[in-house]
């Protein structure tokens, strides 16, 4: 059976590990982005793991999936946000493909995680946009079946778009959660899973925060599901990790925001796949753009 190996590049931690045909993960490691190295030394450090491996392990090729915005037909970033600094302009698949001399194939991240699920999260459907919601939020958009990527391979920024006439991302993100829960209780370092127990534990301070965070989380949603009418909104990140409370409660808040018909009509799932999905959805790009 073909096996890959694939890559997750995020601005913090680097995914990798061998997967085959049928998406199956034979191993993975995480390793530190270094991200303020730059995008040229983010590369350098694909190669350098994927040298390492290949020496021990037969791969049929590289699959990469990637923060920022890829040209996928080349390979390289278009667009890239200030995580990962001197990343646009980066020929991502002719530098991994010329080093190893093994066919490459690189997409964006929340792309291929979109793919991920799309392939073997069992979704059942066609039409589905999906939502990373995490540091900040990301989107993919399939329709009919296919990845719309958009004119200059950036559809689905919708971490970008305004609510309130600040950007979606800065309040319905575990960051905008964050920041809620300062006003109230300052000087500490949250994470959301402690946010989140305090919220259940009945704080009322925090309950306001949670309650904010809520609204404009869907309120975005909301919008989406009256300009793409998906069958499927799928939510993955961090905070999914709350299951299907967390998805109840994304509803209650919905339906102050959504007609009634598109609020019976769409279904909010999480994502099956977790912390894999970007290395599975890569191997998946890899294959049909290979096939």
């Amino acid at each position: 059976m073909k096996q890959y190996l694939a890559f997750d590049i995020g601005g913090t931690q680097i995914k990798y590990g061998i997967v085959n045909q049928e998406g199956s993960i034979l191993s993975q490691s995480l390793i530190d982005t270094e991200a303020h190295l730059g995008g040229p030394a983010i590369i350098e450090k694909v190669i350098a793991l994927s040298q390492s491996i290949i020496e021990n392990h037969s791969v049929n090729g590289v699959a990469i999936s990637t923060a920022g915005q890829v040209d996928i037909h080349t390979g390289m970033i278009v667009g890239a946000g200030e995580t990962i600094p001197n990343y646009t302009g980066v020929e991502v698949k002719n530098l991994v493909s010329n080093a190893l001399d093994l066919p490459v194939e690189v997409r964006n991240d929340v792309d291929c995680a979109a793919l991920g699920e799309q392939w073997l999260g069992n979704h059942d459907t066609s039409n589905l946009i999906a939502l990373t919601v995490g540091t900040g939020i990301g989107g993919a958009i399939v329709i009919d079946g296919k990845m719309y990527s958009g004119h200059t391979f950036s559809a689905g920024e919708w971490g970008y778009m305004l609510i309130e006439g600040e950007p979606f991302e800065k309040n319905a993100s575990i960051s905008g959660l964050i920041r809620f829960a300062q006003r109230y209780k300052e000087n500490r370092n949250w994470t959301g899973k402690e946010i989140f127990d305090l919220y259940d534990q009945g704080d009322v301070n925090i309950k306001t925060a949670v309650s904010q965070f809520y609204k404009y989380l869907a309120i975005g949603i909301s919008n989406l599901i009256y300009i793409f009418n998906p069958e499927k909104v799928i939510i993955g990140g961090g905070l999914t990790a709350r299951g299907d409370t967390f998805v109840q409660e994304v509803r209650l808040e919905m339906q102050k925001h959504l007609q009634p018909s598109f609020y019976r009509n769409t279904e909010i799932v999480l994502a099956k796949l977790s912390n894999n999905a970007g290395m599975i959805g890569a191997v998946y790009n890899f294959l049909k753009k290979q096939n």
